[in-house]
């Protein structure tokens, strides 16, 4: 977290929640940093296109150094058929989360998908693309612009 000597950015600071968003399409992660470093937010947001370099991101940065996540947004495209077995890989992070908020985005509107993957307790919601450009925003300051 920031420190600021101001009483009211201490405030602002402390409304600022950090997004872990594993994702399919790198143009996407790009166009969100982009879109986040404009508004000083990239601070707050982790972006991956590949499921492994997100968990040793985790293991290395946010187990390592004490720190907790408030959302994993997660592509169903990058497990496919692994994404039920690795959602319990994803479930024993929940001790390094805020509150366990995993919300998985998917192609498809498919209803037995959606009642598997809502069984796991960490998933909060499950979101059919495309996600909206100012989602990632919302989810890290509570607001869009």
């Amino acid at each position: 977290m920031k420190f600021s000597f101001s009483k009211s950015n201490m405030v602002m600071e402390k409304k600022r929640k950090k997004v872990l968003c594993i994702y399919s399409d790198p143009s996407f992660l790009t166009r969100q940093q982009n879109t986040l470093r404009h508004k000083k937010l990239e601070h707050c947001f982790f972006g991956f296109d590949d499921f492994w370099e997100a968990c040793h991101f985790v293991e290395n940065q946010i187990i390592e150094q004490n720190e907790r996540l408030h959302y994993i947004l997660l592509d169903e495209k990058i497990l496919g058929r692994r994404l039920l077995p690795l959602l319990g890989k994803i479930s024993s992070l929940k001790n390094y989360m805020k509150k366990p908020e995993v919300i998985v985005c998917t192609s498809e509107n498919n209803n037995e998908l959606r009642n598997k993957v809502m069984q796991f307790p960490v998933v909060s919601t499950f979101l059919v693309k495309p996600v909206p450009q100012n989602y990632i925003e919302f989810l890290i300051t509570g607001h869009s612009s």
